[in-house]
Order: C-alpha cells, then sequence, then structure tokens
C-alpha cells in the first residue's frame, strides 16, 4: 500500500479505507489536510446515512438525483455541502458532470480554502 497521491487525504485512494503507514501506525491529519478530509467524507455521504447524525452528508435522492437532472440545482446543492464543512472558507475550483444514459453526476477539480489561509483538494 502506498501512501495517499494527494494532499490532505489520510485516506487509502483505491479502497475509501483509513491509510496504514509503513510502520503500522494509522495516519491522522490536522488543520487545513483535516478540513479536505471532511470535505471529502461529506460529499460521499448519503444524507440520512449515519445514523449518529442524520443531517450529514448531501441530499443526493432528495434533491439531486431523484428528480430530473438540472445542472444548476446540482452545482448548488453541492457547493452547500462543501460549505457546511467547518473550515472552509471559499471554493476555488469546482466542476460536474452529468453522464445522462448511465445516471452519473461526477463531481471533479474540486479546490477550496480554508481558515487556515491554505488551499487543499478533497
Amino acid at each position: 500500500m502506498t501512501a495517499p497521491d494527494r494532499i490532505g487525504l489520510a485516506i487509502d485512494q483505491a479502497t475509501n479505507d483509513l491509510f496504514v503507514d509503513s510502520a503500522g501506525n494509522l495516519a491522522t491529519v490536522t488543520n487545513a489536510l483535516a478540513v479536505g478530509q471532511h470535505v471529502r467524507q461529506c460529499l460521499m455521504t448519503y444524507r440520512g446515512e449515519w445514523f449518529l447524525n442524520p443531517d450529514i452528508g448531501v441530499p443526493w435522492i432528495q434533491q439531486v438525483m431523484g428528480r430530473r437532472y438540472d445542472p444548476s440545482l446540482a452545482e448548488a446543492v453541492l457547493k452547500a455541502a462543501v460549505f457546511s464543512v467547518d473550515g472552509v472558507t471559499e471554493i476555488t475550483s469546482f466542476g460536474v458532470s452529468f453522464a445522462r444514459d448511465i445516471r452519473n453526476l461526477d463531481y471533479r477539480n474540486i479546490n477550496i480554502r480554508t481558515d487556515y489561509d491554505v488551499e487543499v483538494s478533497p
């Protein structure tokens, strides 16, 4: 297993699981890197999925994929989810695309600025 190749992630990119370094230690992040990781976790969670707090995550089914695709609505919902994460001060880049034939929404090139005045890519 190799270290995550993008700044801010202590999550194995191949499995989306926790990352353990070569010494067997659980990798952890702090400050701006932690904010980036929290944004990634938020975007990968369906609203209502986590039983301890059903308000966390993106309302994928309720607002984005459960109706006719609206690009401006999808972008607004995703940006609102990013801004809901503590420590996010600005979205510096953002992209979203929709493959109608397979009903797949892809968000990409998301970069955020944090309270620590550092830009990260979740």
